[in-house]
This record gives C-alpha cells, structure tokens and sequence, in this order.
C-alpha cells in the first residue's frame, strides 16, 4: 500500500515538474533573446507610395526605423510599432494603455504608442540568413531570406554631404528595382536600411529610381545596447517563405481586409488563398514573386 502510493506520489511529481517545466519553456519563447550587441544606432525615414500601379491614387506613406548594428548581427524595425508591441505585450503596461485611449487627445491621449510598420529584419540571423518578421493585417509570419548583399557599382565622381558625412555614390539592381545609394567612407560599417549592404560604408540613403521607395538618415550614434530577437507574446507567428508571404500579401492588400478575412476564415474553405495569390496585380518593395 506504501508502496504503491509512493508510485503514485512520484508519478504526480515528475508530471507537475513536467508541467513546470512546459510552461517556463513557453515563457522563455516569448522573452527577448540576446543576439548580440550594438555598437552603432541609426535612425532612418522610411517613405513610400502604397500601390505605384495606382501612381495616381497611391498615398504616401512614412514610418521611421531603427537600425541597431552589432558585430554581427544587425536589426531594422519600426520604432512606434516596437513601442506599441512592448507595451500591449505588459499587463500592467497594457492596462495604462487602455485606459490611455478613453482619454481626450489634449490630455495626452497622442503621444501613445502606435501600430505601424509590421516589418522586423534580423540580418545574419541565423548565420548567413536573415529571419523575418512581418505581418498582413492581423495575421503575423515569420520567415528567412539570403543574407546576400547587392552588387553594387560604385560611382566615386559623385559626392555629397549627409549628417557632415561625405558619401558616395552607389546603384544596383535588386528583386526588381534599380536603386541609387550614398554611403559614408568615414563610417566603414558593412550596413544599411532594410536589406541594403555591401558597400564600403554606412549606407545613409537609398531610394529607387522611380522615387517610389525612400531610406533616408535622420540620426545615428554610438551605443552598447543588447539586440534583442522578439516574439511578442500576444502575436501568434506562422511560419511561411518569401516569396508566399509576398503574393499573399500583394493579393491581400488588392482585395482589402473585409475580403481578405473573408477568405482566411474557416468557414469559407478557401485554404489555397495564401498559397496561390495568381494574378494580383499590386506593386510591393519587392517585385520578384
């Protein structure tokens, strides 16, 4: 009898301790991974038209970024968008938060985080990829590119002055755009927005040829801060590739959010929606789909 309930006891304990165990695992995935260390801060201006298939109709659009530069690892996101999601992903944070939104704009009901940009860029994450995160309206994904810089043509008769730094001039040709870039010879950081490296220098400014899409610098400094890889715990991530995520996303954006969540839900049957996105017609950053 002793015995027996000796078995049942250390059976109940080694499955709380499981237990234990299985939820401090799925607490620690959603905690700030350390990848690595800043010792430059960038800030940039990001601008584009929403649909430049619609020249005429596209809105111009801006978020600002920050561009976190490590030894070997380098992070791009949106500063509202990390601010927002941090705090929505605090409950106490959160509950201020709300309670914010019920207050009149005057009592400083503006100055709260927003939701913007989606976009997060771990470049050299893991070794030799980058990991993306982004998503399309509520729907949240997670997947990895190349890490592979742009070929570059360096134009050196061409100067200019950005933040009194002199940069040069660069073009390339990239997933479907011609870009020009300038970037600074005084800071020799293989870095720059977005996906854009390779050069012999901090890249300060890109922008396609059309005008279209526009990185520009606002601000940098030196900084020993932590890079951290995040999965907000209030998001759900799937996992998906590029080029899918970017036809789903391009269809989506065509066909609006009403439409989009229509054909997500379960009850419509349409599981071919985000592997297909046949024949839309919408004209994103990246044009290789």
């Amino acid at each position: 009898m002793y015995y027996t309930s000796f078995i049942h006891k250390t059976k109940l304990k080694t499955l709380l301790l499981s237990l234990i165990v299985s939820s401090s695992c799925l607490l620690a995935q959603n905690e700030p991974i350390i990848i690595d260390t800043t010792f430059l801060k960038c800030e940039y201006a990001t601008n584009y038209y929403t649909d430049t298939l619609k020249f005429k109709d596209a809105i111009w659009m801006g978020d600002e970024f920050i561009l976190e530069v490590g030894s070997k690892v380098s992070k791009f996101y949106s500063k509202s968008t990390d601010a927002y999601e941090r705090v929505r992903s605090d409950p106490e944070a959160n509950a201020a938060y709300q309670k914010s939104l019920k207050m009149p704009p005057e009592a400083g009901r503006g100055n709260r985080p927003a939701r913007h940009s989606t976009l997060v860029i771990y470049n050299n994450f893991p070794k030799g990829k980058r990991t993306i995160h982004d998503a399309i309206f509520f729907d949240y994904y997670i997947f990895e590119d190349d890490n592979l810089p742009q070929q570059w043509t360096i134009i050196s008769d061409s100067v200019k002055t950005i933040l009194e730094y002199t940069c040069h001039k660069a073009t390339c040709s990239y997933r479907g755009r011609n870009y020009e870039a300038w970037y600074a010879i005084d800071l020799p950081v293989n870095a720059g927005p977005w996906k854009f490296s390779g050069l012999p220098g901090l890249i300060m400014s890109v922008q396609d040829t059309k005008g279209h899409y526009t990185f520009e610098i606002k601000g940098l400094m030196k900084a020993k801060e932590h890079i951290e890889y995040i999965e907000y715990p209030i998001r759900k991530y799937s996992h998906t590739d590029r080029k899918t995520f970017l036809r789903t996303n391009a269809k989506s954006l065509q066909i609006g959010l009403v439409r989009y969540l229509e054909a997500n839900s379960p009850q419509s049957g349409n599981s071919d929606f985000k592997q297909s996105g046949g024949g839309a017609k919408y004209d994103l950053l990246e044009r290789d789909y």
